[in-house]
């Protein structure tokens, strides 16, 4: 592709300056231990640590600034040519996403003690609002002598605007999601927040998702046969783990991909092809999602409705 071709200097500088950062942190590491190992007297094994250490961090400082830039015109890019002419409108935040105060108050995952998100795309198509943004939740824990990592979603959160009220939450979680809160237990959770689990009458769902909610009538409402049949078909399309949650009319769904997206090569190759297409696939996501709850009823913001709520959506209102 045509204009990529300056981007192949940032990374390449990117890519010397974390090396030399490397060689000198394990440098701080290494020869210290040889010197206190062969007991070489003439040198300080505390000042060749504080060498390497402090060459790495100069090095890291000095680099940061090439680094973003070759994000975010790599990001930039990827998300303008896989967007195109997707959708109604659209911003894209390379460095702004999600907050994580806004997940928690949906009581749909846990949220551990590692938070981050970036990538966000806002914008409407076909007259409904959205926000959409990378994600990773997780746990890490550590007794002085170990450390463990649990993540808890690597992937893709994206929020929708609803037209409708609705006075309970319902969530549909797919089998094999993992670490999204249920809500059910009677000893742990508050009776106004709890929920429930419910089956419905397609045995092909209830095989594959797990459906907790707070009133069940409300629930059957949302999950008609022809929503649970875009939910069976989406969560093939996406080929990962998908969660839904209908919450104060909003309707919260995140795919548990296990990756970072329109994330930039330091190391390998630079393939934006590639990268645009698979980009393109995740946009595409937003598209199919409000096209499969659409074709059952008119239950997002109409197209005359937009311009006022779109300031809501994106937080402009004291109740958002």
């Amino acid at each position: 592709m045509n204009g990529w071709n300056d981007l192949k200097e940032y990374k390449t500088r990117s890519m010397i300056a974390l090396v030399l950062a490397g060689i000198f942190a394990i440098g701080g590491m290494i020869v210290p231990f040889i010197i206190t190992a062969t007991r070489t007297t003439y040198m300080n094994p505390l000042l060749w640590m504080l060498f390497g250490w402090g060459g790495a961090i100069i090095i890291g400082l000095c680099s940061m600034k090439t680094i973003k830039t070759y994000r975010k015109e790599y990001k930039d890019r990827v998300v303008a040519q896989a967007a195109g002419n997707m959708f109604d409108n659209y911003q894209y935040f390379p460095f702004a996403g999600i907050e994580k105060e806004e997940v928690a108050m949906t009581n749909m995952m846990m949220m551990g003690n590692r938070y981050n998100s970036e990538d966000l795309v806002e914008g409407s198509y076909k007259g409904v609002p959205f926000r959409r943004a990378d994600m990773y939740i997780a746990q890490h824990t550590s007794n002085g002598k170990s450390s463990h990592t649990t993540v808890y979603l690597r992937g893709t959160w994206i929020v929708f605007r609803y037209n409708k009220n609705f006075n309970t939450d319902l969530q549909i979680a797919s089998k094999d999601f993992g670490y999204e809160k249920k809500n059910t237990s009677r000893l742990f959770t508050r009776s106004a927040t709890r929920r429930h689990a419910m089956q419905t009458e397609d045995m092909e769902f209830n095989g594959m998702f797990e459906c907790t909610c707070q009133n069940e009538t409300e629930a059957f409402y949302l999950l008609t046969p022809r929503v649970m049949q875009m939910l069976k078909l989406l969560r093939t399309e996406l080929r990962a783990p998908i969660m839904v949650g209908f919450v104060n009319n909003m309707l919260h769904f995140a795919i548990s991909s296990r990756k970072n997206h329109m994330e930039p090569p330091i190391f390998g190759s630079l393939n934006p092809a590639l990268a645009v297409e698979e980009a393109r696939v995740e946009l595409k996501a937003i598209c199919n999602i409000i096209d499969a709850f659409s074709m059952d009823r008119s239950i997002f913001l109409g197209e005359t409705d937009t311009k006022r709520d779109n300031e809501i959506f994106r937080g402009d209102d004291a109740d958002w």
